[in-house]
């Protein structure tokens, strides 16, 4: 319907318009793409995350997965990779928060907790169900790294907020995710739980104790990036800017 309607259309990243060409080849809309970027609000980083972690009975290092429960986001793959390091008598800690709740498949959260029992990883795959957002920034600033095992991004809110703080990130590689990255991430295949098993066993084994993180120098102008490239589309899309087609 939005392409019908002739209006511009906006993206989040170049791997976003790639599929747009492949899927519409015929649109001659005006496209752009505009990466945003997330500043973490100032109340929210009051929270001390020692006792957010010692709130949840969480071991110092623990690898944080903050993303709700849908299929896509390829939460037994994270399963399988803790089954790997359990055969391998290695002990690592996965935290996970977000929403158990799909309309599109309802009973998916139980498939997997099942696999979580009956194998028993109990202790190792925490899920916290839907927290504060003050715990979940107070968790990814103090984990050993960002895991988004996911399938598909448009454009990560997670990893994008752990950019913020310039912790570490174990990710699917899909095209968005290296793009949104540039390569300073560790990656592993989407069906891959071998990989995954080792980038969280390297990771365990590089920790040395809790890091707490705080907003990188640069936000402030990746920020200021962001607004200045959605204000320019505004002007744009409402014909005030005849421009070509924004790529930042």
């Amino acid at each position: 319907m939005q392409i019908a309607s002739g209006r511009t259309i906006m993206l989040s990243s170049e791997s976003a318009l790639r599929d747009f060409k492949a899927y519409y080849p015929g649109a001659r809309n005006q496209v752009c793409v505009v990466r945003f970027a997330t500043q973490p609000p100032a109340a929210f980083l009051n929270t001390e995350p020692a006792g957010v972690i010692a709130a949840y009975n969480l071991p110092a290092n623990y690898f944080y997965l903050p993303n709700q429960f849908y299929r896509h986001k390829n939460h037994q793959l994270v399963v399988d990779a803790l089954t790997i390091l359990k055969g391998r008598a290695i002990d690592v800690v996965i935290c996970a928060s977000g929403s158990k709740e799909d309309r599109r498949e309802p009973g998916y959260y139980d498939l997997v907790n099942s696999e979580i029992q009956k194998r028993g990883l109990e202790a190792q795959f925490r899920h916290l169900g839907v927290i504060p957002l003050p715990h979940v920034y107070a968790l990814l600033r103090a984990s050993t790294a960002l895991i988004n095992p996911s399938r598909f991004e448009g454009w990560s809110t997670t990893v994008e907020e752990a950019k913020s703080f310039g912790v570490p990130m174990i990710l699917s590689d899909i095209d968005v995710h290296r793009e949104q990255t540039a390569g300073s991430a560790r990656y592993f295949g989407v069906d891959d739980p071998v990989a995954l098993a080792d980038h969280l066993m390297q990771a365990a084994q590089e920790a040395h104790g809790p890091i707490i993180r705080n907003v990188v120098p640069h936000q402030d102008d990746n920020v200021s990036a962001f607004a200045a490239s959605f204000a320019a589309t505004m002007r744009q899309a409402a014909g005030q800017d005849i421009a070509e087609p924004i790529e930042t």
